[in-house]
């Protein structure tokens, strides 16, 4: 079955690949397909035997057991649950480890190991302690009893529903709420590649992830399930093949050495003149809010390109934004404004489409008009992509960027929202190489996606984003940061981890999510820009 991402003409546009990006500032991560090459590379190229590394693997477990949790509980009953894979094999190490440290240890294995060096790791474990099978009356008692869990079922690379046997050996283990659970590489249950649940997943509290992070451990639901995690080198030396998926998470390093300079004797022309081009009658707000997070980003100038009864002022407009109009209907934008709006994108350094636009109809031939003319770097969002087709979008005349929440980009791509959810990294590379646009999806874990595949996981946010304007702040954030002359990808990135950060600083100083609103925001993105700088420092 062909990918429908295949039936879009891929965009010619600008070369993507941002030299200027801090790429070893980024934490790269490793798909399972990409580990397993990294695995083959150490042993075959380099003759790092199998079992050296389990071992490395093992140790970095068991140190961290014994510093965290048994150094001050020593008497703790710990039970170690080994499938038959690799993964299980690291288990057999970890349990041997810890019963030579002097540490009450037990196995839970899933029957006899299939690779060779985890049974010998099994066969070397049955000369140290005890083992018995799942399902079995004793191996319940055991994880009732427990007070240290780990998870050494599966490994990276699980791609079937967990089902049988193996879902109730999960569910036991978290049935036992005052134990400790560590995995050993990701959660069982958690797809290591896209973090998609396979019916049932260990709800851990410290996820150790071998030489390098896996990505579903950094996206929901796979993050609500990983807890801390912690990344130990096993001396498995790096290995990336160019044919593989490329995904970094952002670092507050490569995000605070993005932002643009600010020279002791620049001007508010050295910053750039944003256009926005948003708000209809009874969404004012929202133009409003675009356009005051691109001045609170650094932007030196913003213009406001809107409807006419907000000529003379947008709701709560900053003395600082100026707004702009042209004859035609009051209430919204229609096709005859195109002419004075594309007029206006001319003379700017960038231009947000969208926000609070509304669904009138000739507000979309009017948005199908402007992205098909001008050429000014371009983000849009909201009402701006409801009136839109992928094919649209593919025909976009300048570097464009994109803001969809998975409604959204569910209308645009035709995958329903619950096949995006589960697949966020994968579907936003996707259709962001199918129509040659930056696509940043929002939500937990906002993921960015270039055009040439490179992919992004934002780590900053909370809860208190999914409030009414956030995605509104965003666009203006994104968009001032690309009036000042960032890359349409930097842009992208700086602005989803700024309008994270944001929110973060906020509940930081005490404020509940559930009380934050997307004008606090603005205040948040100052704490938030202080606190890169200092990091900079």
């Amino acid at each position: 079955m062909s990918d429908p991402a295949d039936d879009f003409a891929k965009h010619p546009g600008p070369a993507w690949h941002d030299p200027n990006l801090p790429w070893k500032q980024f934490q790269r991560l490793a798909d399972s397909g990409t580990m397993r090459a990294m695995d083959q590379h150490a042993i075959e190229a380099l003759g790092i035997p199998g079992l050296i590394l389990m071992e490395n693997a093992a140790r970095s477990v068991a140190d961290l057991v014994e510093a965290e949790i048994l150094r001050e509980r020593p008497e703790a009953r710990v039970v170690v649950c080994c499938g038959r894979g690799n993964n299980g094999g690291d288990g057999f190490a970890v349990a041997r480890l810890l019963v030579n440290r002097g540490f009450h240890v037990s196995v839970i294995d899933a029957g006899e190991a299939k690779t060779d060096d985890a049974r010998t790791n099994q066969h070397l474990w049955s000369h140290f302690g005890e083992s018995v099978s799942f399902p079995s009356p004793e191996a319940t008692r055991w994880l009732e009893r427990a007070d240290v869990i780990l998870d050494a079922i599966f490994g990276i690379g699980l791609e079937r529903k967990i089902e049988g046997a193996h879902h109730e050996w999960i569910e036991t283990i978290n049935a036992n709420s005052r134990a400790l659970r560590v995995a050993l590489d990701v959660p069982s249950g958690i797809n290591s590649d896209d973090s998609r649940l396979h019916g049932v997943a260990v709800r851990c509290h410290h996820t150790v992830c071998f030489q390098i992070g896996k990505p579903g451990c950094f996206q929901q639901p796979g993050a609500e399930f990983c807890g801390k995690i912690t990344i130990p080198d096993i001396s498995i030396p790096p290995h990336w093949s160019e044919q593989g998926p490329r995904i970094w998470q952002l670092t507050r390093q490569a995000i605070s050495s993005l932002l643009p300079d600010v020279p002791d004797d620049s001007h508010k022309g050295y910053f750039g003149h944003l256009l926005t081009v948003c708000g209809s009658a009874g969404m004012g707000g929202a133009a409003t809010l675009a356009a005051t997070a691109a001045l609170k980003s650094g932007t030196g100038l913003v213009s406001a390109f809107v409807p006419e009864r907000f000529r003379d002022g947008l709701p709560s407009q900053p003395p600082e934004v100026m707004t702009l109009s042209s004859p035609g209907s009051p209430d919204f934008l229609t096709p005859e404004h195109t002419d004075a709006a594309l007029s206006h994108a001319t003379s700017r350094n960038a231009v947000v489409l969208g926000c609070g636009l509304g669904n009138h109809s000739e507000t979309g031939e009017f948005v199908r008009t402007f992205v098909m003319k001008t050429e000014a770097p371009l983000l849009v969002d909201a009402d701006g992509l409801n009136h839109l087709s992928g094919q649209d979008l593919v025909e976009c005349s300048g570097p464009t960027v994109i803001t969809p929440h998975p409604k959204e980009l569910s209308r645009l791509c035709g995958q329903s929202v619950a096949e995006i959810q589960a697949s966020r990294i994968a579907t936003t590379r996707r259709w962001a190489q199918a129509w040659g646009v930056v696509l940043v999806l929002k939500g937990s874990r906002t993921v960015v996606a270039a055009p040439d595949g490179a992919v992004f996981l934002n780590p900053t946010g909370n809860a208190g984003l999914a409030t009414a304007g956030s995605g509104d702040v965003l666009s203006g954030m994104i968009g001032g940061l690309l009036a000042q002359g960032c890359s349409p990808l930097a842009a992208a990135l700086v602005g989803v981890y700024l309008h994270g950060l944001a929110a973060d600083q906020l509940v930081q100083e005490g404020l509940p999510p559930t009380a934050l609103t997307a004008s606090d925001l603005f205040r948040g993105i100052g704490l938030a820009q202080n606190e890169l700088l200092r990091t900079a420092v």
